[in-house]
């Protein structure tokens, strides 16, 4: 299904009002009614993402950084231009939901089990993961740590969970300035000039991806090994390939 279908799907839950104010019709307070009712038709019913419509994982994403990612869309860093669909609609949901279904999705979300990439989700085809690994741990481990679990401490992301294609284009749009570019974004500067400075060409951003990958856990293993996967780090490294 094309984007557009989705979004005219979407906007059936978005009542009349001012064009820059709409008013999300459903009157649940609660996270997982709104969960269904608003994101599962672009996130999936798990939080696990679509490739089709672009659209990430969110599953088990940390509540401190889903909170700053509705400030960016509600405040105008993020989903500002038309040319972004995905990011443009995410903003009109997040101005027309109420700040206490804001609060109960963003739990609900956190509370979601992880989504494990996999096949197209995961493979990079044509890449380098050990170079890839250098610049991770040159530039984005500091921040990111060693295991791409993220530090809030930073405003850093888990990059574990996230497909492939969505990482690799949301660094497209930070080297070109799509994202991050907008005044206060502080975080979103800081990934600007990380990629605009040391990511060099289109290969070394897929390879940088193409490690990443390779610190997700086994999507067969059980929760509790999928958890000592992500503390150990990459099998990868460890295997010295």
């Amino acid at each position: 299904m094309k984007f557009h279908h989705i979004a005219l799907m979407l906007l059936g839950c978005i009542g009349a009002g001012h064009a820059t104010e709409p008013v999300i019709t459903t009157k649940a307070t609660d996270g997982k009614t709104i969960f269904q009712t608003v994101c599962a038709q672009c996130h999936g019913t798990s939080g696990e993402g679509k490739i089709e419509l672009k659209s990430p994982s969110i599953a088990g994403m940390p509540a401190w950084y889903v909170n700053t990612q509705f400030a960016n869309l509600r405040e105008g860093r993020r989903g500002h231009d038309a040319a972004d669909p995905q990011s443009f609609m995410m903003a009109a949901i997040a101005k027309a939901l109420q700040p206490e279904q804001i609060k109960a999705v963003v739990a609900h979300v956190e509370q979601m089990p992880i989504k494990v990439p996999v096949g197209k989700d995961r493979v990079m085809a044509n890449t380098n993961p050990e170079e890839g690994m250098r610049l991770f741990q040159e530039r984005c481990m500091e921040c990111h740590r060693y295991n791409a679990s993220g530090e809030m401490t930073f405003g850093s992301p888990p990059l574990i969970g996230r497909q492939g294609w969505y990482l690799e284009e949301q660094l497209k749009k930070f080297k070109s300035g799509k994202r991050g570019a907008i005044k206060n974004d502080v975080n979103g500067a800081k990934m600007v000039q990380i990629t605009t400075s040391f990511i060099e060409d289109e290969q070394m951003l897929r390879d940088v991806v193409a490690y990443i990958m390779t610190l997700n856990p086994d999507a067969a293993a059980t929760p509790e090994e999928q958890k000592k996967q992500i503390i150990e780090g990459s099998p990868f490294e460890s295997a010295g390939r």
